[in-house]
């Protein structure tokens, strides 16, 4: 391919510009030291959290979509400088060398960085309405009602107990 990537009708405010920046000041020595530099050559590591942090970015989670944008959308063909990572190569990286600590690591990093630029405040919080709940398995909230209900049914019944034991005494 013999093209130059700087000729692509990029919007001067895409947000891919504004990743590239914050990521020129990170710390990816995490990173780097969890790749192995035996065995074949693979994609560059920080090459690999920029597209995923920019498909982030975009609401784009799935492996597949992340594929499908690295070969056809000009952002993604920006950052990968052409190169078209295959499935494999994200779910490897994704599994093996961008560990939550590393991950962690970096979006604190991001986070401050943008804070730093003044493109975000840390000012709210807005929380989406998951619900999350702690040791909660797959049955967690198809039994709440249930439980619930037998629950309210099992105080009357202490409460009807207790009534007729102080009567009693």
């Amino acid at each position: 391919m013999n093209f130059s990537f700087f000729e692509l009708n990029l919007p001067d405010d895409d947000p891919v510009y504004t990743l590239k920046k914050v990521m020129e000041d990170l710390d990816f020595s995490g990173l780097l030291a969890n790749c192995s530099d035996k065995g074949r050559t693979g994609y560059n590591p920080i090459m690999m959290y920029a597209v995923v942090t920019y498909a982030n970015m975009r609401g784009v989670r799935s492996v597949d979509r992340i594929v499908e944008l690295c070969e056809r959308d000009l952002a993604f063909i920006w950052l990968t400088r052409g190169q078209k990572p295959k499935r494999d190569a994200f779910y490897e990286f994704k599994g093996k060398k961008l560990t939550s600590e590393i991950l962690d690591d970096l979006n604190y990093q991001f986070l401050r960085r943008l804070q730093k630029e003044g493109l975000v405040t840390l000012k709210e919080l807005f929380i989406d309405g998951t619900k999350i709940e702690a040791n909660a398995n797959r049955y967690t909230f198809v039994w709440r009602g249930t439980i619930n209900y037998h629950l309210a049914g099992l105080l009357d019944s202490i409460e009807l107990n207790f009534a007729r034991y102080n009567i009693f005494l």
